[in-house]
């Protein structure tokens, strides 16, 4: 097996689907886009599902309880949440602005991996930037 290597800066690298009762979206998900789910270490089953992908797309995600606790990811309309691979969260954050977007949230973590925020972009549309830990 080769050494896992990161994909290239602004690579979408996580996708998170909002779903107010996760186990009808991933039947939903499982029966119109044949999509599998593996196991998670997440405490919940019902709070996160996540997606099974060929490893070599270098994207992965799930179905995730939403509201959030940030306040920033619901279901509805654009609900479908990117996670884009960036160097570094903090940094991003000047760049993301000077464009005309607006950092939503300091950096938090995610588990032992990463370090995320979110952002909107000039339409108003919600995203995050990704780092590896």
């Amino acid at each position: 097996m080769s050494e896992w290597k990161p994909p290239a800066f602004g690579t979408p690298v996580w996708m998170s689907i909002p779903a107010t009762d996760v186990s009808r979206a991933t039947e939903f998900y499982k029966t119109v886009f044949n999509f599998n789910f593996k196991h998670s270490d997440h405490k919940s089953p019902d709070e996160f599902r996540k997606l099974d992908f060929n490893p070599s797309l270098g994207l992965t995600g799930g179905i995730q309880q939403a509201p959030d606790r940030t306040g920033n990811f619901h279901p509805g309309k654009g609900g479908l949440m990117v996670y884009w691979f960036v160097e570094n969260v903090d940094s991003i954050g000047p760049i993301i602005e000077k464009s005309g977007g607006k950092m939503l949230t300091e950096k938090d973590k995610e588990g032992d991996f990463g370090l995320y925020r979110f952002f909107q972009d000039t339409e108003g549309s919600v995203g995050a930037v990704y780092q590896m830990a």
